[in-house]
C-alpha cells in the first residue's frame, strides 16, 4: 500500500503493530466508558459515531457498550489492527 504522509505510513509500520498489544485491555474499554458517558450527556441525541484511526476498536467497544443502538463505524489504516476492530 502506499502511504501520503509519514505518519501514515508510522502507524501501518511495526509501530502501530506493537501499540495493538501496549493497549489492549478490559481496563482501558471501562476507563473510557465511564468519559463517553460523562460526555454523552452533552449529546443526548447522538445515534451514530465514527471513528477515523480506531486502532483495535476500543472506544467503538466502549460506546457500544454504553449503547447498543448506536450506528457505529470506523476507518484503521494498520492492516493488523482493523482486522481485529472487526
Amino acid at each position: 500500500m502506499t502511504y501520503k504522509t509519514e505518519q501514515e505510513e508510522f502507524w501501518a509500520s511495526e509501530f502501530g503493530n506493537g501499540y495493538l498489544s501496549r493497549n489492549d485491555s478490559e481496563h482501558l474499554i471501562v476507563s473510557r466508558m465511564v468519559h463517553f458517558a460523562k460526555f454523552l450527556k452533552s449529546a443526548p441525541r447522538v445515534r451514530s459515531i465514527m471513528e477515523l484511526g480506531c486502532n483495535i476498536g476500543l472506544n467503538l467497544q466502549a460506546l457500544n457498550r454504553l449503547n447498543k443502538d448506536f450506528e457505529l463505524s470506523a476507518y484503521e489504516i494498520n492492516p493488523i489492527a482493523a482486522a481485529k476492530a472487526k
